[in-house]
């Protein structure tokens, strides 16, 4: 058993509420685009095939996180869990790839709007 020094802390920060919030806004997109942009494109059936193999590759990133998770307990994320397996070098890469990859996105969530 851990002591309570080495385990995070359970609360949040302001920062990180504004953050969730802000995620949340934006990926509400994800939620009017089928209904408003793929429905009228695709129709039903193409719609709802995309919406599954969609969430088919979520599960799959799920299912890794809850693997490395398992292995690397404690606070945990992409840069924790590259760290911990590939070392310092391709954490850092991996980070800067992420935050690329996010702020490549934006534009396609704000167009939801």
């Amino acid at each position: 058993m851990e002591n309570a020094s080495s385990s995070p802390k359970k609360c949040f920060s302001p920062l990180a509420i504004w953050a969730m919030s802000f995620g949340c806004c934006v990926g509400w997109g994800a939620f009017v685009m089928p209904g408003t942009t793929f429905l009228p494109m695709a129709g039903p059936l193409g719609s709802s095939l995309a919406i599954f193999f969609g969430a088919l590759a979520l599960i799959l990133v799920a299912a890794n996180y809850h693997f490395m998770a398992e292995r690397h307990p404690g606070g945990g994320g992409a840069f924790t869990y590259v760290r911990a397996v590939f070392g310092a070098d391709h954490a850092y890469l991996c980070s800067w790839f992420l935050w690329l990859i996010y702020a490549a996105i934006i534009w396609a969530n704000a167009t939801a709007f």
